[in-house]
C-alpha cells in the first residue's frame, strides 16, 4: 500500500526548508490537492528571518582517543572561528530545548581558565540530528552550539565519572537568512449552518535541514488531506472548517504564529472554536495525543472510541507543549488537539524518508481527526 501525497512530498520534491524552491512546490502541490477537493483555496505569505548553515557541524575527539563524532548542527547558533575551537569537555547541566519534551544534557568546551567556548547538547532519546534552538530566545547566536547522539552522551559521562579527562574540537558557523518568503495554504470547507464559526485542522509541511521530511511532517499532511475528503464526501459540515497547510513549522512555528496574530489583530481569533494538528502522524509505537484543556478532553476521547478504538496503544497528554502549531492558538485560549504517533528515532535525519512509513498509521489518523471534526463542526 502506498500513500500518494506521502511519497510526493518526501520523494519527488525531497527537502523542503522553509523559503526554498522546494517549499514553494510543495505549497503548490498541496494547494493543487485542495482545490481538487472543491475547498476554496488561498495563500497566505509573509516573510521571515531564517537560517543558512555555512559550515555544517565537526566534532573531533582528540583525548582519550582520536576520532571523528556524528554531530548535528543547531540553528540560530552562534559560529566558531574558521578551523574551530579546542578544549575540555565538561558538564553544565541540562537544557530546557522544549521543556517537558527535549530536555538534553550540556557540556562546554572550556580553555584552560575555565572558560566556556562553546557548547555540545546530547540528544538521549537517538542518535545525532538537526535541530534549531527553540528555547533560547534571549540566547541566539551568544555561543557555539552543536548536538551529539545518545552514545556519545553515555560516553562523556562514564569517561568523566573514571576522572579522564576529554578534548575535542569543535567546528561550526551559520547566518541569520533574512527576508525570506514562504507560505501558508488554506483550503475552506465553508459551514452550512454556522459559517462563522470555525475548527482549525492542520499540519506543517516544511520539514528540517537535510531531511526528506516524511513523518515529519509529509505524514500530517496526508492525513489532513485525507481527513478533509472524507467531510466533503459526507456533504460538508454545519461550521466552517479551515485545513491548513502552515510553512516555517521548523522555524519557531513561524507559520502558524503568523495565522494566528493576523486572526488577533483582525478581531477574528474569537471565530476559531478547536485546533487539531497532526504533526508525525505515520510511524511510532503509539498514538500520543495531547489535549487541552482538560475539559476538551471528553470529545476528542469520545470521537476516538468512535473512529480507532483498539487500533492502536493511545496515551494522554493532558498539556500542550510549545512544539507544534497548535500552540500559538492554545496561548490564545483556543481548545486544541495534537495527535502525533511516538516514538520516532529518525526526527530531524536524513533517514526520515518514506521507507519509514506505515500508510495504515496514516489513514487512522486522518480517520480519528474526521471523528474529531466531525463532532466539532458537524455535519449537514
Amino acid at each position: 500500500m502506498e500513500s500518494e501525497i506521502t511519497k510526493y512530498l518526501s520523494e519527488t520534491i525531497g527537502e523542503r526548508l522553509a523559503g526554498s524552491e522546494a517549499d514553494r512546490k510543495a505549497a503548490e502541490y498541496i494547494a493543487g490537492k485542495m482545490k481538487e477537493l472543491g475547498l476554496e483555496v488561498e495563500y497566505q505569505k509573509f516573510k521571515f528571518v531564517g537560517w543558512e548553515i555555512t559550515r555544517k557541524a565537526r566534532l573531533e575527539l582528540l583525548q582519550p582517543e582520536q576520532k571523528e563524532i556524528l554531530t548535528g548542527s543547531l540553528m540560530f547558533s552562534e559560529s566558531t572561528p574558521e578551523g574551530g575551537i579546542i578544549g575540555k569537555i565538561k558538564y553544565v547541566g541540562i537544557q530546557y530545548v522544549i521543556p517537558k519534551l527535549f530536555e538534553w544534557p550540556k557540556y562546554a568546551i572550556v580553555d584552560d581558565k575555565g572558560n566556556h567556548l562553546g557548547y555540545i547538547l546530547a540528544h538521549i532519546d537517538g542518535p545525532a540530528m538537526n535541530f534549531v534552538l527553540t528555547d533560547m530566545g534571549k540566547d541566539y547566536g551568544c555561543a557555539p552550539y552543536v548536538i551529539v547522539g545518545q552514545e556519545i552522551h553515555t560516553y562523556f559521562q562514564e569517561k568523566l565519572a573514571a576522572g579522564e579527562e576529554i578534548s575535542v574540537r569543535m567546528d561550526t558557523a551559520g547566518k541569520h537568512a533574512p527576508s525570506l518568503e514562504t507560505q501558508n495554504v488554506i483550503g475552506t470547507l465553508r459551514g452550512s449552518a454556522l459559517p462563522d464559526e470555525e475548527i482549525i485542522v492542520c499540519g506543517h509541511y516544511d520539514c528540517g535541514f537535510e531531511s526528506h521530511g516524511a513523518d515529519d511532517n509529509a505524514s500530517g499532511i496526508d492525513a489532513m488531506l485525507r481527513a478533509a475528503k472524507a467531510l466533503v464526501e459526507k456533504g460538508g459540515t454545519k461550521k466552517t472548517v479551515k485545513f491548513v497547510a502552515f510553512g516555517a513549522e521548523e522555524y519557531l512555528l513561524y507559520g502558524s504564529y503568523y495565522y494566528a496574530k493576523t486572526l488577533k489583530e483582525q478581531g477574528q481569533l474569537a471565530r476559531v472554536k478547536n485546533v487539531i494538528n497532526l504533526d508525525m502522524v505515520g510511524s511510532g509505537e503509539f498514538l500520543w495525543v495531547w489535549v487541552a484543556p482538560e475539559s476538551f478532553k471528553q470529545q476528542v476521547a469520545d470521537a476516538l472510541d468512535q473512529s480507532i478504538k483498539g487500533e492502536f496503544d493511545i496515551q494522554w497528554n493532558l498539556e500542550l507543549l510549545p512544539a507544534s502549531d497548535h500552540w500559538p492558538f492554545f496561548e490564545e485560549g483556543v481548545p486544541s488537539v495534537h495527535l502525533i504517533f511516538w516514538p520516532y528515532e529518525y526526527l530531524h535525519q536524513e533517514h526520515d524518508s518514506y521507507d519509514k512509513i506505515e500508510v495504515d498509521k496514516i489513514e487512522k489518523a486522518a480517520k480519528a481527526t474526521t471523528a474529531i471534526a466531525e463532532r466539532l463542526a458537524g455535519v449537514s
